[in-house]
């Protein structure tokens, strides 16, 4: 009844269905891209990319110190502290201070942090 030749399909070279592959292809994209906004949204996921905050470091109690002959920074802070990191001591007595190294003076008072 129906000739082949004379079948729209292939009368016009055009396919109604989908290959497979598209069809795993756009099935894999929609898996991919819902799992994608699942773990963005997640509260986990916001949890990690927030920044983390340093803990502020509790105040040091402070003391007085008179500069010798012959005093550095670095013997100083290795003096008041004898157990911490020296670098830390210093930077802190030349804040607490404003003096930079080259600047001691003997007999100037210099806050630093109690052992």
């Amino acid at each position: 009844m129906f000739e082949p030749s004379l079948d729209t399909e292939r009368l016009f070279d055009q396919h109604t269905g989908m290959h497979r592959t598209y069809v795993r292809r756009r099935r894999t994209v929609a898996i991919v891209g819902a799992a994608l906004v699942a773990v963005l949204m997640s509260p986990l996921a916001a949890a990690a990319v927030r920044p983390v905050q340093a803990p502020v470091p509790a105040p040091l109690a402070q003391r007085t110190v008179v500069v010798q002959a012959g005093d550095t920074l670095w013997s100083i802070a290795q003096r008041v502290r004898p157990g911490a990191d020296p670098r830390e001591t210093v930077a802190w007595i030349q804040d607490a201070n404003d003096v930079d190294a080259g600047g001691l003076q003997v007999g100037r008072s210099l806050v630093v942090p109690a052992a």
